[in-house]
């Protein structure tokens, strides 16, 4: 028996409704911290519907005069470069070891994930000791260095299972027709793996962005970056949460941008989608 328009409707509008509801759940936190941004320290913590006109601005400025920008700016330094380091080491090397015949693959797929899984403290420790003595603490190289301790693992893995999916023969193919095996991997293979290439960078750049634990340890003044330089905030006199919360929104404005441009990638990587 045919299933009625009506039907049909209801459950849509169920579906739509829940999603809704889901979006909303988890866009609160980022809609509160923006309503706290505009209010006055006095009027933090008065519920919005008492209070709706009593804004400011002055939020904006503190953070402005603050050491925000510039932790920001070397967020944006470091996150990008050691992103783009990443991949440009391990895309090479999950092809490899997608396509090689290495009978030393199991070693490395496990090697590879014991780095994934290790906590970060298991590094930071050593890191810290290896940096004092050659002097990169507070330095863009350390920091950077650091992130693909955390990165790399990740975009081998990831490189290695998107590349599986390409056929050997288009491989093979190529190589017949005289091309050389980086001409393979730059024309044929990572454009056919592009959808889990691109997310796998975007989640490495969301891992080394929003970084607190290295940062904390291996930076300094010169190269503190945004999610520490919102502890400056936080004194014993004070906590200043209305630029916490705008400086939290802040900080994720410029993932969205890459979220977005990233979506459609993600959502075919997560689906194992090869581009033919």
């Amino acid at each position: 028996m045919p299933r009625s328009k009506h039907s049909f409707s209801l459950k849509q509008a169920a579906g739509v409704a829940m999603m809704l509801a889901f979006a909303f759940f988890a866009l609160l936190p980022i809609i509160w911290a923006l309503v706290l941004s505009f209010r006055p320290t006095s009027h933090l913590f008065v519920p919005i519907w008492e209070a709706p006109t009593v804004l400011t601005l002055d939020n904006f400025s503190t953070l402005a005069r603050s050491d925000f920008p510039f932790a920001l700016f070397n967020s944006l330094v470091t996150a990008g470069a050691s992103t783009a380091l990443a991949m440009l080491i391990g895309v090479p090397a999950g092809f490899a070891l997608a396509k090689g015949r290495s009978h030393r693959k199991f070693i490395a797929s496990w090697l590879l994930l014991l780095l994934r899984m290790a906590p970060p403290v298991g590094f930071v420790i050593p890191l810290f000791l290896l940096y004092l003595n050659v002097g990169l603490i507070d330095t863009w190289a350390g920091l950077i260095a650091a992130y693909m301790v955390l990165t790399l693992p990740l975009v081998v893995w990831s490189s290695w299972t998107s590349m599986a999916q390409v056929p050997d023969e288009l491989i093979e193919a190529c190589l017949l027709d005289g091309a050389t095996l980086f001409q393979t991997l730059t024309k044929v293979v990572i454009p056919a793996a592009r959808p889990g290439i691109i997310a796998t960078a975007v989640l490495a750049f969301l891992i080394a962005w929003n970084d607190f634990f290295f940062a904390l340890i291996i930076t300094r003044s010169d190269t503190v970056t945004a999610p520490v330089a919102i502890m400056n905030f936080v004194s014993y006199a004070r906590v200043d949460w209305g630029s916490i919360a705008l400086a939290s929104v802040v900080l994720t404005v410029p993932t969205v941008p890459v979220i977005i441009f990233a979506n459609k990638y993600i959502v075919q990587s997560m689906g194992g989608a090869v581009k033919g």
